[in-house]
């Protein structure tokens, strides 16, 4: 590992960005050994003697906040030993990323929108019963909060995971019961199914 990080602080351009790379996925794997000593202590250095500054791979995952994840991500004890700096630049880094999810958040939303006015435009004698109405307005309600949960969570947080599979339950529960008479929830089924799709593509 410090070969590694040396080699890549001596490069420079793409092969700088390649070497970044490679350092992140080493960094990820200590992640595995639990509970260690060690790794926390070689972590810890990496960070605090400042030799991830400026290392980036090409996909913008730097050396310093993937360091931060693994660390974190090794439980008590050793995750209490982050320092504030550390800890304030992972969220810095996050920022980007939720900003980069706007544009598929808002067309996850407007999809769902657009399923939910369809489903109801398009059968409005039906939809005028208070039951049906009140069976679509919570399926709305519910899928929009998964939505939500899935944009405001980051990339491998639990709250983005829980969002996104919520969002596509439901939805398929939607198309399940679209089938059976007496029931209508296609096209709102549908609006689900595109906004979680539109939420699987990657951040920019």
């Amino acid at each position: 590992m410090p070969r590694l990080v040396e080699e890549a602080r001596a490069a420079s351009g793409a092969e700088r960005q390649a070497l970044a790379a490679r350092l992140n996925r080493e960094l990820e794997a200590l992640e595995l050994e639990e509970g260690s000593r060690e790794v926390a202590d070689l972590l810890l250095h990496l960070l605090e003697s400042g030799q991830l500054e400026g290392l980036e791979a090409a996909e913008g995952r730097t050396c310093r906040g993937v360091a931060v994840e693994t660390l974190l991500g090794l439980g008590y004890p050793y995750a209490l030993e982050v320092r504030p700096e550390d800890l304030e630049y992972l969220r810095n880094q996050s920022r980007p990323n939720r900003k980069g999810l706007l544009p598929e958040g808002a067309l996850g939303a407007g999809v769902l929108a657009a399923g939910f006015v369809g489903e109801w435009m398009l059968r409005p004698s039906e939809m005028a019963e208070g039951e049906r109405a009140l069976g679509l307005s919570l399926f709305f309600l519910m899928a929009l909060t998964g939505l939500v949960a899935a944009l405001w969570g980051d990339e491998r947080s639990d709250t983005r995971r829980a969002g996104l599979l919520g969002l596509l339950v439901l939805s398929v529960v939607q198309l399940y019961l679209g089938t059976l008479g007496g029931y209508y929830g296609t096209l709102s089924g549908v609006g689900g199914l595109l906004a979680w799709l539109l939420l699987l593509l990657p951040r920019r």
